[in-house]
């Protein structure tokens, strides 16, 4: 054990460090020289082990009360941040919810259209049998025109209608190209040759259209002129030097040999209805 001196004001300062209870002496100083206390040593290292231990405790929670401030406001930063983000996504969220409101009720009214459309899809080759039906009666009773071109396409669009490899669509749209093509036959005018056969003879003709207003031939010699009686369902002769010449030019027109003219054919009058 070491053994330091010290003077008496001295051990005084440490010891008031030490315990904080050494209570000042309130007798006059002389100037007398003063005794020498024997101190030990290691005691005072103790004491000032201890002080300086608590002065580095102190720091540390001096530190770490800094850094739970620190962290505790960057929590509340990053809280307000949630909070706002929390804000804009509840918003963002209504928005969603309306929008997906909205399109449920669009996918029902599309579920609604499909069953419609299903229904409807199984009536179609129905509808297109039948039109295709009473479009095959009213070639047969109409003027006897192009007759192999016109049931050939009645034909044609059956056979798409029974394969199975030809889609719905292609199916009613070749039954209404039919019936946009008998419909086009009104409004226009036309001549063609053809072999037909009257009263048992065939004959070369040139047939000239007029619309469906009136269905005329003339043999190719000319000798021969006749118009289609509809009611009758037979072809009537016509006086040769009456209309000879006026079928004549109505051919030439219809070929477009010859600039369009009003020219007068033989019309079949229409039956009174009863």
């Amino acid at each position: 054990m070491k053994i330091r001196k010290f003077g008496n004001v001295t051990i005084a300062l440490l010891l008031a460090g030490l315990t904080g209870s050494v209570q000042a002496q309130d007798a006059p100083v002389q100037n007398v020289p003063a005794p020498e206390i024997l101190v030990d040593s290691s005691l005072i290292d103790r004491a000032m082990s201890a002080i300086g231990e608590k002065y580095r405790d102190s720091a540390e929670v001096q530190q770490e009360l800094t850094r739970l401030a620190d962290s505790a406001s960057s929590t509340f930063e990053e809280f307000k941040r949630a909070n706002d983000n929390l804000e804009s996504l509840l918003v963002l969220n209504a928005g969603f919810r309306k929008s997906i409101s909205i399109q449920e009720e669009n996918i029902a009214t599309l579920d609604e259209s499909i069953a419609s459309v299903e229904e409807v899809t199984r009536e179609i080759p129905r509808l297109m049998e039948q039109m295709l039906a009473a479009l095959e009666t009213f070639i047969e009773l109409d003027y006897p025109f192009l007759l192999e071109d016109r049931r050939g396409r009645i034909q044609f669009a059956r056979d798409a209608i029974d394969n199975p490899d030809v889609s719905i669509a292609e199916k009613f749209r070749q039954v209404l190209v039919m019936y946009q093509t008998e419909t086009a036959y009104g409004r226009t005018i036309e001549t063609y040759p053809d072999t037909i056969e009257v009263d048992g003879v065939e004959r070369d003709v040139n047939i000239v259209r007029v619309g469906r207003v009136a269905l005329i031939y003339q043999t190719t010699d000319r000798q021969e002129t006749r118009a289609w009686d509809n009611r009758a369902r037979a072809w009537v002769e016509l006086s040769p030097g009456e209309y000879r010449t006026a079928i004549q030019d109505a051919i030439r027109v219809a070929a477009q040999l010859d600039a369009p003219r009003i020219i007068e054919l033989p019309v079949m009058a229409p039956e009174v209805a009863q």
